[in-house]
């Protein structure tokens, strides 16, 4: 066990693999350093898990499935522990926030909301645990009613944004209908995810239930999707890696629920609350550094509002305080590494001799004290045509495409000319307005003045954007498999005369 000191506070860190309820050392290939995006310093090094410990990790995970002590523990009973793992993540809220801060730059005010946002959906999955339910039909001669069980091991994949909570959302429902895990955090940011793994063992989860390794997704995370006993994957990154999951996974025919890439259109309507939607558009665009996949990209602005509007968003993404994620003045942190700002920086740099323009930001941070970090201040760009790369790659980070209009319809269609469509927002003060755009966008979440998903909203995505949806009850049909039961209430009559 080693330590991270900040200046206010000292917290574990897990270098170790937890397989079968243990506590091991990884033995896989060469150890991978684990940096700080904030200056680029090394926080650890993890050395990953080997194909000797994935198959162990799977292995105790199925044989759990099968033992009464997980088998026959009823919803309610799944719930309670869920419920007791959420109440101890809440108890160590500060500890995860700040090693989720020094793992991926999301400054500490930030990352405290996603540590209990993340105990939140252990508590709402522990609410519903004991309530899946099946369906009865009475047939005459006989009836028929069905069964929602689990898929047995479900195997998570977790990506480096905000990792605590998108692996608390799946694993929290998968765990709720009976299933056992083998989660894989990233290489990059692993840290909540295996320190996680002590709660687990705190809360009294039974031995092999869950298990946590680590290793990069083209060697553990492959092992894990193409094991025959591991019969759900959970995989949130991006589309190309949710392409290589499902041709992995047709192997063994084995179902998965991916949340993949976004490029979200942002629709302004001219009837609007000037300041609130500025307040509403400046989050979309770059909470978080836009390093999420919901994360509004495209803006989509009538055009006899475009100048005022972008001078007054650019006047207050300048304002955004940048710095240090620990310190809790800081509200923009990080790029994740530096090679991710690097590609971003070459893609403005590509757009500029098409007619794009940087109307604020499109550089590399140069303070004295931010100049080791990833840092890139909020990027606007204007005159950017739908057919431009800028306007149709997904980026992933604090850079907004903005396009004017003259006809709502034509926004619309613009909105909608995306291979993706995961998250969509509109900005209207006229209901009937903004409720026909939802119903035309091709997304599977559509935000009306609005912006955050929580618990209990269905989250995925149209097209591209992947297969599945997580959180709300839609969550417990994907993590449970429908099993048909039918009775004969007569003595039967054979369709032979013999």
């Amino acid at each position: 066990m080693d330590a991270a000191k900040t200046p206010e506070f000292e917290t574990r860190i897990k270098t170790d693999l937890f397989i079968n309820g243990t506590w091991v050392e990884g033995t896989g290939a060469a150890p991978f350093g684990v940096i700080n995006p904030f200056d680029n310093s090394e926080i650890c090094k993890i050395r990953p898990a080997s194909e000797a410990q994935v198959n162990e990790a799977i292995e105790a995970a199925h044989a759990a499935f099968r033992r009464p002590d997980w088998k026959k523990l009823t919803g309610r009973e799944r719930g309670t522990l869920l419920y007791r793992l959420a109440q101890l993540l809440r108890r160590d809220l500060e500890s995860f926030a700040v090693l989720e801060s020094l793992d991926t730059g999301i400054p500490i005010r930030e990352t405290r909301m996603e540590v209990a946002t993340s105990a939140a959906h252990l508590e709402y999955f522990a609410g519903l645990a004991g309530s899946i339910e099946g369906t009865c039909q009475d047939l005459g001669s006989r009836f028929n009613f069905t069964r929602r069980e689990p898929f047995g091991v479900v195997g998570q994949i977790v990506p480096w944004n905000t990792p605590l909570k998108l692996m608390a959302r799946g694993f929290a429902a998968a765990v709720a209908c009976g299933n056992t895990m083998v989660v894989k955090p990233s290489i990059v940011a692993p840290l909540t995810n295996l320190r996680f793994g002590e709660l687990v063992d705190e809360a009294g989860f039974p031995r092999g239930t869950i298990n946590i390794i680590t290793g990069s997704g083209r060697t553990v995370g492959k092992l894990i999707v193409e094991h025959p006993k591991v019969r759900k994957i959970i995989f949130t990154g991006g589309t190309e890696g949710g392409r290589e999951i499902l041709h992995q996974a047709a192997h063994t025919v084995t179902p998965a629920v991916l949340e993949l890439g976004g490029k979200g259109p942002i629709i302004v309507s001219e009837n609007i609350d000037w300041e609130e939607t500025l307040d509403g558009v400046l989050t979309q665009a770059f909470a978080r550094k836009a390093e999420v996949c919901f994360a509004g990209t495209r803006l989509f602005i009538p055009a006899k509002l475009h100048d005022k509007f972008v001078t007054d968003l650019a006047a207050m993404a300048e304002r955004i305080p940048i710095g240090n994620p620990l310190d809790a003045k800081t509200q923009l942190g990080p790029l994740m590494t530096a090679q991710r700002l690097t590609d971003i920086l070459a893609q403005l740099d590509a757009a500029k001799p098409i007619g794009a323009k940087v109307f604020c930001g499109g550089k590399k941070e140069t303070q004295r004290d931010l100049s080791k970090g990833n840092f890139m201040r909020p990027t606007i760009v204007t005159d950017v045509k739908p057919d431009m790369a800028i306007a149709r790659d997904e980026l992933f980070g604090p850079v907004l495409c903005v396009t004017s209009y003259v006809d709502l319809d034509d926004a619309v269609r613009m909105a909608n000319d995306s291979e993706y469509g995961l998250a969509s927002y509109v900005w209207s003060n006229d209901l009937r307005e903004s409720n026909r755009i939802a119903q035309e966008l091709e997304a599977g979440n559509v935000f009306l003045n609005a912006y955050g998903y929580q618990s209990e909203i269905p989250f995925g995505g149209y097209k591209m954007s992947g297969i599945g949806r997580e959180h709300g009850t839609e969550a417990m049909h994907e993590y449970t498999q429908i099993k048909s039961v039918t009775v004969g209430m007569e003595r039967f009559k054979s369709r032979f005369e013999i």
